[in-house]
């Protein structure tokens, strides 16, 4: 392993000093690599990858202005400057650079940088739409679905939930599975929900993984499999989230597709137990009706 990152390291070193020699002499695009590089590829530089990526925007490089809009407004490798990163941000914009314009239509959206303006933000949003950002038609989904700015429509709201979760957002592929679950007022298709909670779980979402869980638990739209639905949970569990910690307590306590362990159990309730009532309820009961188990814990 050793070797493998000493060599990888020594190729990021070689490549850097071919970048150097050609972005000292001006040229925009080397400039350009060797900022991102210094930005991304470790040994990382962010003051030194900061000064390079300006270089490259000062030359016109889109995504060189994009970066340091961004950086400047949040203050990385330079100091915090929201004006002048809303500036360089609308340039970008402007000049076509798609994060850009999701960036603007962000900072409009919410106000911050910028006077608030959500009409504007929504052209900005279908600028980088019209590119196919994921983020943009995610945003502009958001939108039809709560009736902000735009009026409230489903059919609408599905169209560019689906155009995002084609690109891969695993957030469009969760409003999918709640809409087409009835989670939000829309009429119940159990086939597309689980169709939508399968693409949002492999993209990790902790909610899709244990609602799925859940589906697989109970054979509801799904075949019944109980050892599935335990180890989804297991994966929302290991993200550290409440409600699958939870649910596999129960699998542990009732014995669902994993090996009866009371003691396994109580230590999911009590992982869950500050933030969600259920799981310290559960645990209370466990406690109160095996008291070694409290004791075992204690000692462990």
């Amino acid at each position: 392993m050793t070797v493998e990152m000493t060599a990888e390291a020594r190729a990021v070193s070689r490549r850097r000093k071919q970048l150097v020699s050609a972005a000292k002499r001006g040229n925009e695009r080397a400039q350009y690599d060797l900022g991102w590089s210094l930005a991304y590829e470790r040994p990382i530089d962010r003051r030194r990858a900061f000064r390079w990526l300006r270089r490259a925007a000062l030359q016109g490089v889109r995504g060189a202005q994009s970066l340091i809009g961004s950086w400047l407004n949040e203050g990385h490798g330079t100091k915090r400057d929201v004006r002048e990163g809303m500036r360089w941000t609308r340039l970008a914009a402007e000049r076509g650079n798609h994060d850009a314009q999701l960036s603007l239509g962000y900072a409009l959206f919410y106000g911050e940088g910028v006077r608030r303006d959500r009409v504007e933000a929504l052209r900005w949003y279908r600028r980088a739409a019209r590119q196919s950002h994921e983020h943009a038609t995610f945003n502009i989904g958001q939108m039809y679905r709560k009736g902000d700015v735009l009026p409230q429509s489903w059919a609408m709201a599905i169209r560019w939930y689906r155009r995002s979760a084609a690109k891969g957002h695993a957030g469009a592929a969760h409003w999918l599975a709640r809409i087409f679950g009835g989670l939000e007022g829309h009429r119940v298709n159990r086939r597309e929900e689980v169709k939508w909670l399968k693409r949002a779980a492999a993209k990790g979402d902790e909610a899709s993984l244990c609602r799925l869980g859940v589906r697989y638990s109970n054979g509801d739209g799904v075949r019944r499999d109980r050892r599935r639905a335990a180890q989804l949970y297991r994966s929302a569990a290991e993200r550290a989230d409440v409600w699958a910690r939870y649910l596999l307590g129960q699998c542990y306590l009732r014995g669902h597709g994993v090996r009866r362990n009371r003691r396994v159990a109580l230590r999911y309730f009590v992982a869950a137990s500050s933030e969600y009532r259920e799981a310290a309820r559960a645990a209370a009961e466990l406690r109160a009706q095996f008291p070694e188990l409290a004791s075992t814990q204690r000692r462990s």
